[in-house]
Order: structure tokens, then C-alpha cells, then sequence
């Protein structure tokens, strides 16, 4: 972890101040540093996730229609009904 420079304090609901302090007596580790864990991974290592996933769609090139032609089938798919008509 880099060198920290600033202080935040923030305000929680006992209960989980209380889920903190048992994770952390578990992990061993100080309450200060469960929080940096966790917020490191919510804005690097969640958005790496996120951002590999996005490029994983955009590679599989499947074929697109009009938006008003898929919303179409999205809600016959929903209702059940195929695009001829059946159920």
C-alpha cells in the first residue's frame, strides 16, 4: 500500500463497526486496514473486473437490430411468445 496522507472519518451503524472489528480480530489486522482493503478493491481492482468484462462483450460481435426491433422480441420473450406468433 502507498504512503497514506490523508485522514477520513466517516460515521457507521454500530452493527457494523461491530462486523469490522470481528473481521478484522479474524484477519488480524486493524480495522483501518480492513477499510483501506476494501476500498482499494472497490475502485481498482472492481473496476478492472468491471472494465475486462465490458471488453469481453464487445468482442463477441454478436449481430445487433434496430433497437425498437429488439425491444420487440424482449417482450415477447418475456411474455412468452415467440417472433410467429406461437407460445
Amino acid at each position: 500500500m502507498s504512503a497514506l496522507s490523508e485522514r477520513v472519518e466517516i460515521y457507521l451503524p454500530k452493527t457494523t463497526v461491530e462486523q469490522l472489528r470481528e473481521v478484522a480480530r479474524q484477519r488480524q489486522v486493524s480495522v483501518s486496514d480492513l477499510v483501506q482493503d476494501a476500498v482499494e478493491f472497490l475502485f481498482i481492482h472492481d473496476q478492472d473486473a468491471r472494465r475486462s468484462a465490458a471488453e469481453a462483450l464487445f468482442q463477441v460481435e454478436a449481430p445487433v437490430a434496430d433497437w425498437s426491433e429488439m425491444e420487440k422480441e424482449i417482450e415477447l420473450g418475456f411474455l412468452g411468445i415467440q417472433s410467429n406468433g406461437e407460445k
